[in-house]
């Protein structure tokens, strides 16, 4: 069963993992402590959580350790240039992240770093999720701070009485910052042409130029998904030259929360 997790947890995994990465590239011992959230000049990295725990943290690191760690991993006599920087903190952070979900209890989140900037640490103390100095012996290899939200991807029940209803039970035992960004996570919504079925045969015969008959009239309504429940139907019109769908019928409110289930 995959863990939900919250950022903390998922802020102190990745810490750990990126002293060990740290600890490989450098080939010396690397510990990791505790910390106040820093402030300064550093590289922030955006690290999206999907799955079990939705969200997204950001990574940051003061710039002058980790203008270290690139001297010493690739022996430069001078400093290195910033995207040769930023490559290395990219792979350090996929290094830490693929890490992250092979542990136990990790495995129902999904990390995915994005590409490091340089900037200054965000120090807001309701964005505040975590700091640690990475050291090597009593020398100081870098700071780390991890701001961000993270909230589990849980059901929602359905409500008693319409959505707001909904929305109370909801907020009943969370804060309204945790319910604003559980309210606030995308969706996926897929539109249903048709759908058919084909024997293997005659899937394995199609090409380019073959005909699959949906049996459906062109006029027939669209189904509007989310994950696998169909919340609404809906014509296919034009807009603004882009195609878009006119809902015809909608599910209830009720309806709509239970295909946050995914």
């Amino acid at each position: 069963m995959a863990t939900h997790l919250n950022a903390e947890g998922l802020a102190s995994a990745l810490a750990a993992e990126f002293a060990t990465v740290v600890e490989a590239a450098l080939g010396q011992p690397v510990t990791i402590s505790t910390a106040a959230l820093a402030a300064g000049p550093g590289w922030a990295t955006p690290i999206a959580a999907a799955g079990a725990s939705t969200g997204a943290l950001m990574a940051h690191l003061d710039r002058d350790g980790v203008s270290a760690i690139a001297r010493q991993m690739m022996s430069l006599e001078e400093e290195a240039e910033d995207p040769v920087v930023a490559d290395m903190l990219r792979s350090f952070w996929s290094q830490a992240a693929a890490a992250v979900a092979r542990r136990e209890g990790f495995g129902g989140v999904s990390l995915t770093p994005g590409p490091p900037v340089t900037g200054n640490a965000d120090t807001e103390a309701e964005s505040g999720v975590g700091a640690w100095v990475v050291r090597s012996g009593d020398a100081i290899v870098t700071t780390l701070s991890v701001t961000g939200v993270v909230v589990a991807a849980v059901a929602v029940p359905a409500p008693r009485a319409g959505i707001a209803g909904g929305l109370e039970t909801m907020g009943s035992g969370a804060s309204a910052g945790n319910l604003a960004a559980l309210l606030d996570i995308d969706l996926p919504l897929v539109v249903r042409f048709a759908r058919t079925e084909l024997s293997l045969r005659e899937l394995t015969a199609l090409g380019p130029g073959s005909m699959v008959d949906m049996g459906r009239s062109p006029d027939d309504p669209v189904q509007l998904l989310v994950g696998t429940q169909v919340i609404a139907e809906g014509e296919v019109v034009v807009v603004a030259g882009n195609y878009g769908v006119r809902i015809t019928s909608l599910v209830s409110p009720a309806e709509r929360l239970k295909a946050m289930e995914l």
